[in-house]
């Protein structure tokens, strides 16, 4: 019987987090290049923003490796789920980018990705930032876990409900499945194969919601 650990994260985790995004995200969906050491980067400036902002961050290990992650944040605390130097982790990142050809393209993409990245108005206090479980490890319940143990924390906050973005390159069909209204559809810019979903989940009923269902 595999052995799953869950713990809450702590500085000393950011760069393990960082190469997990790495290893298990489809990073060309927010580029055209393909240079690994420029995509290790973009890693890193995508993880460094997204421990800025959490105010929960849970993670699955097994053999003190991590297998699954869950990062996300709420308007209804200032408490932060880790201290951490994100300026200094960003700007290191962003020099190094800035040194070479592929680098310096994926600035360029970055600042046309956060032109387009509005998501349509919706009436959460929570997001979900980054969510994922290692392939290997997909059936042994650790993404069931980790998202009850975000939705119990953002409850006893009395939380109305959160939003959360992926794409057809991750495993968008649980939040089919489970209870999420898609908001939002759009193309890709960078491979019109992949398209991207914006959702949302209620944790409390919603009046107009639920009027909105009846009148479908």
């Amino acid at each position: 019987m595999t052995h799953i650990h869950y713990r809450k994260a702590s500085q000393q985790d950011f760069e393990t987090i960082t190469d997990f995004l790495a290893a298990n995200i489809d990073l060309s969906v927010f580029t055209s290049v393909r240079d690994k050491d420029a995509l290790a980067h973009l890693a890193t400036i995508y993880i460094a923003n997204d421990f800025k902002n959490s105010t929960f961050i849970e993670i699955a290990e097994h053999d003190k490796k991590i297998c699954g992650i869950i990062l996300g944040s709420t308007t209804l605390t200032s408490e932060k789920a880790v201290e951490f130097d994100y300026e200094a982790a960003v700007k290191k990142a962003k020099a190094a980018l800035q040194t070479t050809a592929p680098g310096q393209q994926v600035l360029s993409d970055l600042k046309q990705q956060k032109l387009l990245s509005q998501m349509v108005e919706h009436d959460c206090d929570s997001e979900l930032l980054f969510f994922c479980v290692d392939k290997k490890y997909r059936r042994h319940q650790i993404g069931t876990t980790l998202i009850r143990s975000f939705e119990k924390y953002l409850s006893n906050l009395n939380a109305k409900g959160y939003s959360l973005h992926t794409d057809t390159n991750c495993s968008y069909q649980y939040y089919e499945n489970n209870g999420y209204q898609r908001i939002d559809t759009r193309i890709n810019r960078f491979d019109p194969q992949v398209v991207h979903y914006a959702y949302i989940k209620m944790l409390v009923s919603n009046p107009q919601l639920d009027l909105n269902k009846k009148h479908a």
